[in-house]
């Protein structure tokens, strides 16, 4: 009787053994959206707490002076650092979960981006997230945000003074002449050198 009790006992254990693992799993959206929320909040220790420690984080386009991949959690935490010094925000929406694979819209805004007039780029976030935490993700801008971006920073052309350009033949000759005096003045002084030795 005891041991078909204990082989009853062994038996609900090991049946209910992965549900309760499946259930301790947390959802992938989940933790993006805590991960989000620390980012958005500055918590910058919160947010890598949902990071693997040798999570690789891709930014595409590279960001000025970066090479755009940011490998492990002291990398990452620079990077935040920057990202909460230009209080940036990140919202994603319409995310869509494929195993660990997770793809969002993101929308991301920074002081950077309003300084130029505008309010905030676009882009597709890509993230793997495993046993509750983000091993990696990419943020890539879409061409629309970053034609926007490009124009926002290149410099206004000089409006035209009516005056009339320089003939390409004119600046040709005028440039042939200057090398055609300086070729002269190195004659006359070797001519000189030659006549004083």
């Amino acid at each position: 009787m005891k041991a078909r009790l204990f082989v009853v006992t062994v038996s609900v254990v090991l049946l209910a053994l992965p549900v309760a693992l499946y259930a301790q799993e947390p959802d992938p959206v989940s933790t993006i959206n805590a991960w989000v929320e620390a980012l958005n909040a500055g918590d910058i220790d919160s947010a890598l707490s949902y990071l693997a420690d040798d999570a690789v984080v891709q930014i595409v386009p590279a960001a000025p002076g970066t090479s755009g991949i940011f490998t492990g959690k002291g990398e990452v935490r620079g990077w935040y650092e920057t990202i909460v010094g230009q209080h940036g925000v990140t919202a994603l929406s319409d995310c869509q979960v494929d195993g660990e694979t997770v793809t969002c819209v993101n929308n991301y805004a920074e002081d950077s981006f309003r300084s130029l007039g505008i309010d905030f780029v676009v882009g597709e976030w890509v993230a793997v997230v495993r046993e509750g935490k983000l091993q990696s993700y990419t943020f890539t801008m879409s061409d629309e945000s970053l034609a926007a971006l490009m124009a926002a920073m290149t410099p206004p052309v000089m409006p035209e003074t009516g005056g009339s350009a320089c003939p390409t033949s004119a600046a040709v000759a005028i440039l042939g002449g200057l090398i055609g005096i300086s070729g002269l003045g190195l004659g006359i002084s070797q001519w000189h050198r030659r006549q004083a030795g």
